[in-house]
């Protein structure tokens, strides 16, 4: 005789719950150890790199001096070849050095910055004679006078606090 076990238990289906609430849990408190890991690493409070300012170009038919050109106006040249607002177009942002061969990274009009080697055209009539560590020199030709000094920006000794 053959014995039939009948029950009344119904299939039990998998829940979702229980293993998605434990990995959000863990997701937090991987998160907040990595936060309070990263408040405590020492650093000197400044960033990692120089921020560039990037100034707003007013549109094509606003500017005058698009005007003249489209009219005919030509440049003039004046008595001194390097005008004192060249200096704020360009700014040393850093040295790129392989083996002997250094190069500037220099932007223009705040532009990215863009490497120039020794006797390229930064701009026109103007060219990278010298590099050093801290500072490049440009002028209107390679083995002429230096026009212009371009230094490396200081950066801000960072705060300190006296105990007493």
């Amino acid at each position: 005789m053959r014995q039939i076990n009948v029950s009344n238990r119904t299939e039990a289906r998998p829940s979702w719950a229980a293993p998605i609430a434990s990995f959000v849990v863990w997701g937090a408190a991987t998160a907040s150890v990595v936060a309070w890991g990263l408040a405590f690493w020492p650093h000197d409070g400044q960033p990692l790199a120089p921020s560039v300012v990037m100034e707003q170009v007013a549109p094509l038919g606003a500017h005058p001096a698009d005007l003249g050109r489209v009219l005919g106006a030509g440049h003039s040249v004046g008595a001194d070849p390097v005008a004192p607002s060249l200096l704020s177009r360009l700014a040393l942002l850093g040295i790129a050095k392989r083996g002997a061969d250094m190069a500037a990274l220099i932007a223009v009009d705040g532009q990215a910055a863009k490497p120039f080697a020794k006797g390229a055209e930064v701009l026109p009539g103007l060219v990278l004679q010298s590099v050093s560590l801290q500072q490049a020199n440009l002028g209107a030709s390679p083995s002429g006078p230096v026009q212009l000094r371009l230094d490396m920006p200081k950066r801000a000794e960072p705060a300190r606090a006296v105990v007493q």
